[in-house]
């Protein structure tokens, strides 16, 4: 199975199964989910934590939708494209924001997640430029 496959399945879990822990339990503590200039700090390492970000990420929002795209990126590395969209909890205001992710992997298995803002500095950092 290819990693844009893999990657696929895992954010299907996440985002239309409602399956966040079955999705990452897997991630070894040693897994790094990169979100640079993050309030509380870039980096956070392995399967709770990564979890944690999650919740807090989405419980401002409601009507919370998430739709992506990916594409291998070398025999490691695969490249999502994410389109979030939601409407704040309490302000009622609409939210919308693209996204990238860059996940690394070793022995078929996810070791990182790093985020960007811009899909320059997201295709150069895969090498797809």
């Amino acid at each position: 199975m290819s990693l844009a496959r893999l990657l696929d399945r895992g954010y299907t879990m996440i985002w239309r199964e409602g399956r966040l822990e079955d999705a990452l339990r897997g991630l070894g503590d040693d897994f790094e989910w990169v979100v640079p200039n993050h309030p509380e700090g870039a980096v956070r390492y392995g399967a709770e934590s990564v979890m944690e970000f999650f919740r807090e990420w989405v419980e401002p929002f409601e009507d919370f939708e998430l739709d992506w795209e990916i594409e291998d990126a070398g025999p490691e590395a695969a490249l999502a494209t994410i389109d979030m969209r939601g409407r704040g909890r309490e302000s009622g205001v609409p939210t919308e924001m693209r996204f990238f992710q860059l996940w690394t992997f070793r022995d078929g298995r996810a070791v990182r997640m790093e985020m960007f803002n811009d899909i320059d500095a997201a295709r150069r950092a895969a090498g797809l430029e």
